[in-house]
C-alpha cells in the first residue's frame, strides 16, 4: 500500500504544470521596464507598450496643489499589472510615476 500511495503522490507532483497567469503584453519585458522613467511624454510610453487596456483621469494631489491626472493600466489584477501615471494635457502627457507587477 506505502509503494502505491508513494506512486500516486510522485505521479501527480510529476503531472503539475507552471500556468503562467501573465496578462500583461509581451512588449513587458525587463529591458523595456528598465527605460521607464518620470518624465517620459506618453508617446514613447505608447512605442514601448502599445495601447493601455484601460484609461482612468482624476484629480490628483492635495488642495492649492492639485493637477488633473490620467493613468493607463495594463494586464488585470492579481495578476501581472503595470499603471503609469501622467500629469499634463491630452495629447502632451508627462510621466510621473509608474508601477510594473510582474514574476
Amino acid at each position: 500500500m506505502r509503494i502505491i500511495t508513494t506512486l500516486l503522490i510522485s505521479f501527480l507532483l510529476a503531472s503539475c504544470e507552471t500556468i503562467s497567469m501573465s496578462t500583461l503584453p509581451s512588449s513587458f519585458t525587463t529591458a523595456n521596464v528598465m527605460k521607464v522613467h518620470s518624465g517620459m511624454n506618453s508617446g514613447e510610453i505608447l512605442q514601448l507598450f502599445g495601447e493601455p487596456k484601460s484609461i482612468r483621469s482624476a484629480v490628483c494631489g492635495k488642495d492649492p496643489n492639485q493637477w488633473t491626472c490620467t493613468t493607463w493600466k495594463y494586464g488585470e489584477s492579481p495578476y501581472d499589472s503595470a499603471s503609469f501615471t501622467f500629469s499634463g494635457e491630452h495629447g502632451s502627457y508627462i510621466l510621473n510615476n509608474f508601477d510594473a507587477d510582474g514574476d
